[in-house]
């Protein structure tokens, strides 16, 4: 049952970047396309969260203070990473966006004392060299401000969501309940992207709807299967392959819709994978 979970988030985590690139040709905003997504996944959190008898004690202040900055930051990455494959690469954009591992690695070196050894200094150095390689590839460091502005967009995804990532980990550690972390971290975020609906006086296109419900059904399997994984199968086995899984199939997509991709990109996307698998062996084996 963990692999088929396993399974089913990197096919939820690859559908929802895909419908980011899908819908922009339909005339679909960012914008509407987050916001549609995490109204529609914070209603399913909801749902999930009753059907499934969620105690009120489940909503503990620990539980606030992981869902809270999880959902801002998934909020924010989400709309930051739609608008960086509207412009650029989808694969190197998810290549990118996907490398966010990195971010609660460093974190817990740098202030909370984590042992850096040599493995996993190698595993880092090999994520920086693959976001480098990957963004010479697209062209990022060349004139023009679509390159650029590519870049920046994927660089701000890829730290915005190691906030999120946090929080699944601190949520699956610590045994916190799996639909209250959800319904909370979703409502957070649609909370964020509301204040700003209502600011902007927007108008949501049916498009936008469409696409936006599946993505939200996406993430919500997504992220639903990782923290049950985690429950099943040692964290060593379940990012290496939920990390690594959505790459490789994003930069399949990519061959199939003929996106150029030259060889240091190839390099790059490789770099990256073992980067990943390499550090979630080392953080996790124990």
């Amino acid at each position: 049952m963990g692999f088929l979970y396993i399974f089913l988030v990197v096919l939820g985590i690859t559908t929802v970047a895909y419908l980011a690139k899908l819908s922009a040709g339909k005339g679909v905003s960012s914008f509407d396309l987050t916001f549609v997504m995490f109204t529609a996944a914070g209603v399913l959190g909801y749902f999930f969260a009753e059907f499934n008898n969620v105690a009120p004690a489940c909503y503990t202040v620990e539980l606030w203070s992981v869902s809270i900055p999880a959902g801002i930051g998934g909020a924010t990455a989400v709309y930051v990473f739609n608008n960086a494959v509207r412009i650029g690469h989808f694969g190197y954009s998810h290549a990118i966006y996907r490398s966010s591992f990195l971010i609660p690695v460093v974190i817990s070196v740098v202030f909370f004392g984590s042992r850096l050894n040599i493995a996993m200094a190698v595993g880092i150095s090999a994520i920086l060299a693959s976001i480098i390689l990957i963004s010479w590839s697209n062209d990022a460091f060349s004139k023009g401000p679509n390159n650029l502005l590519w870049f920046l967009l994927s660089i701000c995804a890829f730290v915005l969501s190691g906030l999120p990532r946090i929080g699944q980990l601190l949520a699956s550690h610590n045994r916190m309940n799996s639909f209250a972390y959800l319904f909370l971290s979703y409502a957070v975020g649609f909370a964020v992207l509301f204040i700003i609906f209502l600011a902007g006086q927007r108008r949501i296109k049916i498009h936008a709807l469409f696409y936006g419900v599946l993505a939200a059904f996406a993430s919500y399997v997504g992220v639903y299967c990782t923290l049950e994984a985690l429950k099943l199968l040692p964290a060593a086995v379940v990012f290496p392959i939920t990390l690594s899984g959505p790459i490789i199939l994003g930069m399949f997509i990519s061959f199939v819709y003929r996106e150029k991709i030259r060889l240091h990109g190839w390099i790059g996307v490789f770099l990256g994978v073992c980067g990943i698998t390499i550090l979630s062996l080392q953080t996790y084996a124990a």
